[in-house]
Formats: C-alpha cells, sequence, structure tokens
C-alpha cells in the first residue's frame, strides 16, 4: 500500500513538473520571438542581475528568522539553520500543490520531525496569520494613492484588485477574531445553501486560527516584530518584479510598476494551479505588457525564475534531504 502512494504521489510530481517545464519553454519561446540573442546581450545589466539574487536571499532569510522566533515563542528549540530548511522545503511543497496548500503541512510535519514536542500547528498557523496582516497592511497605502494615477481605467483596476485583497485579508483576521461568530455563520451558510462540507473540521480550524491570533496578542512587542520582519519580506518580494526591469535596462516609473508588482502578487496568491503555474505568468505578463513592452516575456521570465523555479528546485533538493524516504504524499493529504 506505501508503495502504491508513493507512486501516486511521484506520478503526480511529475504532470505538476511537465506543467512547469510546459510553461518554462513557452515563455523562452515568446523571449526570443520578441528579442533577439544581440539584444539581449546589450540590455542585460549584471549589477542588477546581482540584486536579483540579493532580494531572493533576503525574502528567504527574513522568513527563516520570522519562523525561528515563532518557533521560539512557544518554547520550542530548533536552530535558525532548522528553520530555513523547513521554510525553503514550504516553499518548495506550495509551489507543487493547488492553492499553495502543501506549505502548510510540510511545516507541521517537519517542525514536529525537528521537535517532537513543539505546538507545530500553532508555529504554522501563526506563520500564515502574520503573512495575511503583511498584505493587508500593504495594501493601506494605496487608499492614498495619488490621483493623477488613479485616474487611468489601469490604474483603478490595478488599485481595485489590491483594495480588495486588502478587504479579504481585513475580514479573514476579523473571522479569527470573533470565532463563535463565525462558527455560527459556517453552520448558517452550509445549511442554507445546503452546501455539502465538513463543517466539524472547518469549526476545528476555525478554533486553531483564533487560538493563534489570541496567543500572538499576548506580547504585542514580539507580534509588532514579527509583523515588521513580515512586511519587509513581503516588501522584497515585490522588488523582485522591479530589480527584474533594471535587469533588462527597462527605464520605469517607480509608482506604476510598484502598484503593477503588488496588484500581480494578488493575482498569483489565488493559485488555482500548484505554484499558480501558467496563471501567474500570463496575468503578470498582460499587467507588465505596457511597461515593459516587447521586454514583457523577458521581464515575466526572469520574475518567475527568481519567485518561482530557483526556490522550488533549492527547496526541493532540501525538502527530501530531510524528508527523505518517509512519507511524502504528505503533501497531498
Amino acid at each position: 500500500m506505501e508503495e502504491r502512494s508513493t507512486h501516486k504521489v511521484d506520478s503526480v510530481l511529475r504532470r505538476v513538473l511537465l506543467f512547469a517545464l510546459l510553461v518554462f519553454f513557452i515563455l523562452i519561446f515568446l523571449v526570443f520571438k520578441n528579442v533577439s540573442l544581440k539584444e539581449l546581450g546589450q540590455v542585460t545589466n549584471p549589477l542588477w542581475f546581482l540584486m536579483l539574487f540579493v532580494v531572493t536571499s533576503a525574502v528567504i532569510f527574513l522568513n527563516g528568522i520570522k519562523f525561528k522566533l515563532l518557533v521560539r515563542a512557544v518554547k520550542g528549540n530548533i536552530s535558525y539553520i532548522d528553520s530555513l530548511k523547513i521554510v525553503l522545503s514550504s516553499v518548495f511543497a506550495s509551489n507543487v500543490t493547488p492553492y499553495y496548500a502543501g506549505g502548510f503541512v510540510t511545516q507541521i510535519y517537519l517542525l514536529k520531525k525537528f521537535d517532537r514536542e513543539i505546538s507545530a500547528t500553532l508555529v504554522a498557523i501563526s506563520y500564515t496569520i502574520l503573512s495575511t496582516i503583511a498584505s493587508f497592511i500593504f495594501a493601506i497605502p494605496f487608499l492614498f494613492a495619488p490621483s493623477s494615477f488613479i485616474a487611468g481605467t489601469r490604474g483603478k483596476f490595478l488599485l481595485s484588485i489590491i483594495l480588495f485583497s486588502g478587504l479579504l485579508s481585513a475580514g479573514a483576521i476579523i473571522l479569527m477574531a470573533y470565532p463563535e461568530k463565525t462558527k455560527k455563520l459556517i453552520i448558517g451558510i452550509t445549511r442554507k445553501f445546503n452546501i455539502k462540507a465538513n463543517t466539524d473540521h472547518l469549526i476545528t480550524e476555525v478554533d486553531n486560527f483564533s487560538e493563534s491570533l489570541k496567543f500572538m496578542l499576548k506580547n504585542k512587542m514580539d507580534l509588532l516584530i514579527l509583523v515588521l520582519i513580515s512586511v519587509a519580506s513581503l516588501f522584497c518580494s515585490q522588488m523582485i518584479g522591479l530589480v527584474s526591469l533594471k535587469a533588462i535596462s527597462i527605464n520605469f516609473n517607480f509608482y506604476d510598476a510598484f502598484i503593477t508588482q503588488v496588484a500581480s502578487n494578488f493575482i498569483a496568491s489565488v493559485g488555482i494551479t500548484p505554484g499558480g503555474i501558467g496563471i501567474v505568468e500570463g496575468s503578470y505578463l498582460l499587467l507588465f505588457l505596457p511597461i515593459a513592452k516587447e521586454f514583457a516575456p523577458l521581464q515575466t521570465f526572469l520574475y518567475r525564475i527568481f519567485s518561482f523555479y530557483l526556490p522550488a528546485i533549492v527547496g526541493g533538493i532540501i525538502f527530501y534531504r530531510v524528508v527523505g524516504t518517509l512519507n511524502s504524499d504528505l503533501l497531498y493529504k
């Protein structure tokens, strides 16, 4: 039975890999359809390419620090290196599962592997909550966006995406803050619309998220530090797109490019396909087409290399080194 389960997971991973490679080669085709090798050499800026590695590494290192601090907050004891291993492994797991669901499961699994006494679910949920809070904070400044940019149809569209995502983040936090009302809402909706759902499981999840939020609110200074790290990590993640523009010598308006990047990241967070493969590339290319023009496929390619492919490859190597021959179908539970 175990062999059959592992074979099934391996086949799923192979399909994800083939899908990722297909999208990868389509991007390469689009790149060289618009840009020649000679032009590519002329526009490439080595210093900004180095900066791509710097901002990508900063995202990973900041998330490692955040994870380490969360573990310490629940009286756990794992090294910073182990925190990095868990973060990178969860990046890989997120990128090979729909809705990035595998990352959460992997964090819990590996935390228990490193420290059996730790409250792994509390840490993993708190990590997710911090990302939600950071997204909400990121959306707030755009309420005061310059009217000259918002006046355009494109600007209003991008701003509406960001504000909608901010409202979703705020709504999620409110639902966690009032668990009893949330549970009544879930039960009411499932009954009224005759939705077949495991309400017991949903109610348990509401309790878990609510307890994690209460836990984080106990120490306001620790929460402030964790939120600041989360916001810094999210900012560095957004900067990967802008630095990729500089890496191919594209001149751009910072505000225009930044709001486009933030909006595209919010679209990517939907993640219907594993790692958002196909959806992210398509939406990103279309949103940045007015800025990068014929270089939009190249910029999209660079963005995905540094935000998806490289972290996923490194995370995949670490995942299999840590998990080894253990039951790897945990990704698809």
